[in-house]
């Protein structure tokens, strides 16, 4: 572990490097469907293939990760991951067909199967168990801080640059954070070191409580933030009849919102157990849901109450997200035996990238079935779910 005044020194690079990462992402969040739809005439379903197939591969591959990592050392996973964003993201440059586009996509999944693990464990390696909760709070900041700055430049630039340009800048934006793990990896006490020999000592991270985390995993996955980009704006758009110009200040001030309120709620959630956490959070989103419901099933989401509570509904959405983020890793992580971090967060990768599959599916299936109140008690329910089994792991934490 490394003493206080070297862990704010090792990682106040890895918060510019996750940063500039984030923009990147941001700068082709919203060119990228575009792009494969329209200048490339693939057409809408081939997005939806791109972002499945990810979400497949990402899926999949998230256990093997964690091994690699736990095998190698997270040196060795980060780079080998990271480089394979970086080709992915190159790749994606000069692409023209199909094909190669879903080469892009599964090349992306596996990156991301291999890098995280091996940063996650790096970052925990590196704080005491007190301070979780606090840096991946922090870290969630971050990335919406920087995919917002990023998406605010590809809009500008988006006009006079081509597409390929965009992608290029992404592929670049995973150096940093690549090198920080290079750095540092070494030079914490790993939380998942690596292994002699093949590794058949290795405890086991399977139990009935990681189990159920990783359930939770998956629920928070599909039922938190990805429903955000997805089924809510067509609740509002196409149940709800609100104008674009309502759901974009919906988007803004959930943002906002989520900035603000991680230095407000941070030592708040240090009171909670990590499962305790991670309840609240999804409790948030459920009550979220419920108020949105209210403004546009049970009111006219067009007076000035409806309005409001909309933005009482982005505001207390984004309270859950702060939550959630900030004790879900080190949920998963505590859960697991000592010294498992990378296998625990490999396993919970694979978890959370089926959730954001599963989502927007269940989500768009209940716009086309149901009104809004019903695509509106959906979404509550799957967050109910989140909020019960999370309770369950509290108290097997309080057992322990």
């Amino acid at each position: 572990m490394l003493p206080q005044a070297q862990q704010r020194a090792a990682f106040r690079p890895l918060w510019i490097a996750t940063f500039v990462s984030a923009a990147g992402t941001g700068l082709v969040y919203p060119v990228t469907a575009i792009h494969i739809a329209t200048n490339l005439r693939l057409g809408v379903p081939a997005v939806a293939l791109f972002y499945g197939t990810f979400a497949v591969a990402a899926g999949l591959l998230g256990p093997l990760g964690g091994s690699l990592t736990a095998r190698f050392g997270a040196r060795v996973a980060a780079v080998v991951g990271g480089c394979c964003q970086i080709a992915a993201w190159t790749t994606m440059a000069f692409v023209s067909g199909l094909v190669q586009v879903l080469f892009v996509a599964a090349l992306s999944g596996i990156g991301g199967s291999l890098f995280f693990p091996a940063l996650f464990s790096t970052i925990l390696g590196g704080i005491p168990e007190e301070l979780r909760k606090r840096t991946f709070g922090f870290r969630y900041t971050v990335i919406n801080l920087g995919i917002a700055t990023g998406a605010g430049l590809s809009s500008v630039l988006v006009a006079s640059v081509a597409p390929s340009v965009l992608f290029l800048a992404n592929a670049a934006s995973f150096l940093p954070v690549i090198l920080w793990v290079w750095r540092h990896a070494g030079g914490a006490e790993a939380a998942d070191a690596p292994e002699d020999g093949d590794g058949a000592g290795r405890p086991s991270v399977w139990s009935p409580a990681f189990g159920i985390a990783l359930a939770v995993t998956f629920l928070v996955s599909a039922f938190g933030a990805v429903q955000l980009e997805s089924t809510v704006p067509l609740i509002l758009r196409r149940l709800a009849h609100e104008s674009m110009s309502t759901v974009t200040v919906v988007t803004v001030v959930n943002a906002v919102s989520v900035v603000l309120l991680q230095r407000l709620l941070r030592a708040r959630v240090d009171r909670f157990s990590n499962a305790g956490a991670v309840a609240l959070g999804a409790g948030l989103w459920g009550a979220a849901y419920l108020l949105a419901l209210t403004a546009t099933g049970l009111t006219d989401s067009r007076s000035w109450f409806g309005k409001a509570v909309l933005m009482c509904f982005a505001a207390v959405f984004a309270a859950g997200e702060v939550v959630t983020a900030s004790a879900l890793t080190p949920m998963i992580v505590g859960l697991a035996p000592p010294g498992a971090a990378a296998r625990a967060t490999g396993t919970s990768g694979s978890a959370w990238s089926l959730g954001t599959l599963a989502g927007p599916a269940v989500g768009t299936t209940a716009v086309a079935l149901a009104g809004p109140i019903g695509s509106w008690g959906a979404l509550a329910v799957g967050a109910a779910c989140a909020l019960l089994l999370s309770l369950l792991l509290r108290s097997h934490e309080t057992g322990r």
